[in-house]
């Protein structure tokens, strides 16, 4: 206790003073003091309840959000289990094949070794299942034609050749054909590119072709298919075959393209098909099916 001049106590202090004793290593008297802070607590804390309280809106809105997603994309993920024994599994007797691929039927003018075995730019296998048409598109975007390197003119029989076959007596040649005709020159190459539309008779005169003709000299032109000369030297040459027709040109249309293929080298493409891209990086690849084979013989 402290008394004070009146003789009256004072009150002791309740805090202690913030220097009631000295340091115990002193210090200069130049050195500054630093100012003491004291921690400060948060304003406004995270209640549990508070906490609680968030999540009953983050909840809803995220699940909200990926229904929104399922709505506007299809979720596409694909698991698959495979047996441990899957390669014991695939190994499977090959039956008799017909004889429409037996090596010694091939031409001896033709290189086999760098048609089937030469070097590729480009691999046009993707190596994984493409079950949605934009999955097609996706992987053909990534598949892009060689740099030119030289502009000079090339004439029409060294281009390549592109064939298509109409027939004159089922319909006459008109404006949906002709959307064959936009696509080829859309998206081919035209100054490396021909395209021979074949007939089994003289087309009549028609406006479209003409036009075709006026506009791309060297990259399109009209002849008639001669069956039984194109058939000539092969196994179906004189035989009753070669004749027959069927109301939709499928038949003809089947004999025609391998005769043709055969006979010229080049690409077949259906009159009802419409192209998307170049087909240069596929020039590399040759390939046709056993399906083309006629009647499997």
């Amino acid at each position: 206790m402290n008394i004070n001049r009146n003789g009256y106590y004072d009150r002791l202090p309740m805090y202690a003073p913030r220097q009631r004793h000295s340091p115990i290593f002193p210090t200069s008297n130049d050195a500054p003091t630093l100012p003491q802070t004291r921690r400060s607590r948060p304003r406004f804390p995270l209640k549990p309840r508070s906490g609680l309280s968030v999540l009953l809106y983050v909840l809803p809105l995220s699940l909200l959000l990926l229904l929104l997603g399922f709505y506007l994309y299809e979720p596409h993920v694909e698991l698959a289990f495979y047996s441990r024994t899957w390669t014991q599994d695939q190994i499977l007797p090959v039956p008799t094949l017909s004889t429409c691929f037996d090596p010694a039927r091939v031409h001896p003018t033709y290189n086999l070794t760098d048609g089937l075995y030469g070097p590729r730019r480009t691999e046009v296998q993707a190596g994984m299942a493409l079950r949605l048409g934009v999955d097609c598109y996706n992987f053909a975007g990534t598949i892009q034609p060689a740099p030119r390197t030289s502009n000079e003119h090339i004439s029409a029989e060294r281009r390549t050749q592109y064939h298509t076959y109409w027939r004159n007596d089922l319909a006459p040649f008109g404006p949906r054909q002709e959307w064959m005709l936009k696509s080829f020159f859309a998206t081919q190459h035209v100054p490396s590119s021909r395209l021979i539309l074949w007939s089994n008779g003289p087309l009549p005169p028609n406006e479209i072709l003409t036009k075709y003709l006026r506009r791309f000299p060297d990259s399109f032109a009209l002849q008639v298919v001669d069956i039984p000369a194109l058939a000539q030297g092969t196994a179906l040459s004189g035989s009753p075959l070669l004749v027959q027709k069927d109301s939709k040109a499928w038949v003809d249309g089947d004999l025609i393209r391998l005769l043709l293929l055969w006979n010229y080298g080049g690409v077949w493409v259906d009159m009802d098909s419409l192209l998307t891209r170049s087909l240069e990086p596929l020039l590399e690849h040759e390939f046709v099916t056993q399906w083309d084979c006629y009647d499997n013989r």
